[in-house]
């Protein structure tokens, strides 16, 4: 009699079907693995970028409180004597005290002045004297103030101390400090105007009254 052995033939099957197991186990804990690895190098490398950054702005932070100090030697931190005339591009007054020259690609030098410039504010124009082609510590610049129609006189001589080379992330620093120190006058200057505005108020309001009554009694 032809029969079949079934139990024979169920080893292969069961091989075939741990081989497949094992092949799927054995990818499965590969890709487990590599995302394990995706996600353990990710943190590495943010962390060393955000320390990366953070001695950067350490660094400018340095910077820009060496330039306020009170007791900074401006001329120290200079980088440069001389700026070539020619290049540059802008001249940005931030205060009585500082002036940056704009020469082109965020290549910028920041001027503090010693003492404060009369008549230099924020957006004044400005002159600047030129030796040979070039711009120099020690040389000076003024305000221009506008008198009438495209009348412009300058006011007293300033002495440029030195150029200090400042990226853009010290510059913003730098204008940070400039605007945080110039809220309270701003606010102070705001409250004094409206503390006169509300004193005339009670003697603009009699005044009214006052001649609001004459006409009723004429």
């Amino acid at each position: 009699m032809f029969t079949t052995d079934f139990t024979k033939r169920s080893h292969p099957i069961k091989a075939l079907i741990a081989m497949r197991t094992l092949i799927v186990s054995l990818a499965l804990f590969m890709s487990m693995n590599g995302l394990a690895d995706s996600a353990g190098t990710q943190p590495v490398e943010t962390f060393g970028t955000s320390m990366l950054m953070s001695a950067e702005q350490q660094a400018a932070q340095r910077l820009v409180d060496a330039i306020f100090a009170d007791d900074a030697d401006v001329a120290e931190l200079g980088s440069d004597r001389c700026l070539p005339a020619r290049r540059v591009r802008d001249v940005d007054v931030l205060d009585r005290l500082t002036l940056v020259f704009d020469m082109g690609r965020k290549d910028n030098y920041l001027v503090r002045l010693k003492r404060q410039c009369f008549g230099l504010r924020r957006n004044t124009p400005i002159s600047y004297e030129i030796h040979g082609g070039r711009l120099c510590r020690l040389d000076g610049i003024r305000a221009l103030e506008t008198w009438g129609f495209n009348r412009f006189v300058p006011g007293p001589r300033c002495q440029i101390s030195s150029f200090i080379k400042v990226s853009e992330a010290e510059l913003e620093l730098v204008e940070a400090r400039i605007d945080a120190a110039r809220a309270p006058r701003t606010a102070q200057r705001d409250a004094d105007k409206a503390a006169r505005r509300a004193a005339k108020a009670p003697k603009e309001q009699a005044y009214a009254q006052r001649g609001s009554d004459a006409s009723i009694g004429g």
